[in-house]
């Protein structure tokens, strides 16, 4: 993360209220974000999926990289500052530090879910039903490359995995 706060160090400030949208869920992103000071929460389809205070953590990313819209809301828990890289995709593709941040904060994502992919095969790989598929869908989804995937919700009636 300290990679993305060197990135936007002479970058642009926005400054957010408590309450106030800094991504939409299905709008166009053509900025990344990384958060100086405050909280953020990313909800989807009304679930709060995870809060965000860590300094140089950055919100964006998974439009910015996968060419789509917004994924999931973004709103400000409390008074929060961020630094604004405008134009990313011009800067995904002219800033190797860019992408290098970026990959790097998505491998340690991978190695995140990988270590609790491990710790649900130990914990449920004997179970029947719902609780021993967990790891087999979880397992799908990881070795899945993503050609072609439609973002969908996990309720999708028909989904991919």
């Amino acid at each position: 993360m300290q990679d993305l706060l060197t990135l936007v160090q002479d970058a642009p400030r926005r400054s957010f209220a408590a309450g106030d949208v800094l991504l939409a869920d299905g709008q166009p992103v053509d900025a990344l974000y990384v958060l100086l000071h405050g909280a953020l929460r990313i909800d989807k389809g009304g679930t709060t999926v995870a809060t965000v205070t860590e300094p140089g953590a950055c919100v964006g990313e998974m439009s910015l990289l996968l060419d789509t819209p917004a994924t999931a809301d973004v709103v400000a828990t409390a008074p929060t500052v961020v630094g604004v890289l405008d134009d990313a995709p011009t800067l995904l593709a002219t800033e190797p530090a860019l992408a290098r941040a970026l990959a790097r904060l998505l491998a340690s994502r991978v190695q995140v879910m990988t270590s609790y992919l491990v710790d649900l095969r130990q914990q449920y790989g004997d179970h029947t039903g719902g609780l021993g598929m967990i790891d087999v869908v979880l397992d799908s989804l990881a070795r899945d490359g993503g050609t072609g995937r439609r973002l969908a919700s996990v309720r999708d009636p028909e989904p991919e995995y």
